[in-house]
C-alpha cells in the first residue's frame, strides 16, 4: 500500500508497491504517447462505428496493467481505454500544417493538456489562439514530455525519493495523468469530481469508468501528499 510523499533530509520520499510504481509508469508512458502524436486536420468519419466509451482499444497496455492489478477483474469485461485514445484518428507529430495557425486538439484529453493561449470566439481572437499555439505548441509538448519522462525513470527504484527540483517535475507529470483521466471520466464540474471521489472499493470496480476512478483518486491522493510535503519547504512570511 502506498505511503504518502514526506519531507525528509535525504529529499521528497514515497514508498509504492512493485505494482504500484509499475501502473504509474505506465500511466506516464501512455500521456507521453499522447502528447506524441497529433489530430489530423481533415473531418472524421462519421460512418465509422462508435463506442459509448471513447479511446476503447482491444491492444492498450494500459488495461492490461490496470486488469494485472486487479484479479477478480470479469473475464467477460472488454478491455477498456488507455490515457491516449485509441489511436484512429492520430498521425505523427510534425505532419500538419506549417503556417503560423494550428487547430485545438478534438481529443478532450489532449485539449486538457494544450489549452488555448488566447480565449474567444471571435474570429480575430480564434486567429489569435490559432497563431499563439502554432508558436508554442511544440515546445510545450517537449517540456510535459520531460517531466513525464524523468518521472518514469525516477519509479525505477523504492522507496521514491526526489530532489525539490525532481519533486517540481514529477508533481507536474502526476497533474497532466489527472487531467486526462478527467477527461476520459467527463470530469466538467464539481459535482462530476464528487461523484468521482465516491469511488473508493477496488474490490467493488467491475467497470471501465470505475477503474479510471480509482486510478483518478489514486494520483490525486498522491499529488496531494506531494504538494503538502513541498509546501513544507516554502520560506515563513514575514
Amino acid at each position: 500500500m502506498a505511503r504518502a510523499f514526506k519531507s525528509t533530509p535525504r529529499g521528497f520520499t514515497a514508498d509504492l508497491e512493485k505494482a504500484e510504481r509499475r501502473l504509474l509508469r505506465t500511466l506516464f508512458s501512455d500521456v507521453i504517447q499522447l502528447l506524441d502524436a497529433e489530430e489530423p486536420r481533415s473531418a472524421p468519419d462519421t460512418s465509422a462505428p462508435t463506442s459509448s466509451t471513447p479511446g476503447t482499444s482491444a491492444d492498450d497496455p494500459f488495461w492490461d496493467i490496470v486488469a494485472g492489478l486487479e484479479p477478480g477483474l470479469e473475464p467477460g469485461l472488454e478491455p477498456g481505454p488507455g490515457l491516449g485514445g485509441d489511436g484512429a484518428d492520430v498521425v505523427p507529430s510534425g505532419s500538419g500544417a506549417t503556417s503560423l495557425n494550428r487547430e485545438a486538439p478534438r481529443d478532450e484529453a489532449l485539449a486538457r493538456l494544450l489549452p488555448p493561449g488566447v480565449h474567444g470566439d471571435s474570429p480575430a481572437e480564434q486567429a489569435a489562439a490559432g497563431e499563439f499555439r502554432a508558436l508554442t505548441e511544440d515546445s510545450v509538448r517537449r517540456s510535459k514530455t520531460a517531466d513525464l519522462q524523468r518521472a518514469v525513470a525516477a519509479l525505477q527504484v523504492n522507496p521514491l525519493v526526489l530532489d525539490e527540483a525532481n519533486a517540481v517535475s514529477f508533481s507536474r507529470a502526476l497533474n497532466d495523468v489527472r487531467l486526462v483521466l478527467s477527461a476520459r471520466l467527463g470530469i466538467d464540474s464539481e459535482e462530476d469530481a464528487e461523484r468521482v471521489h465516491t469511488v473508493d472499493d477496488w474490490s467493488a470496480a467491475t467497470d471501465v469508468e470505475s477503474y479510471m476512478a480509482l486510478l483518478y483518486n489514486f494520483t490525486t491522493w498522491l499529488l496531494e501528499t506531494l504538494m503538502l510535503a513541498l509546501s513544507t519547504q516554502l520560506p515563513e512570511a514575514p
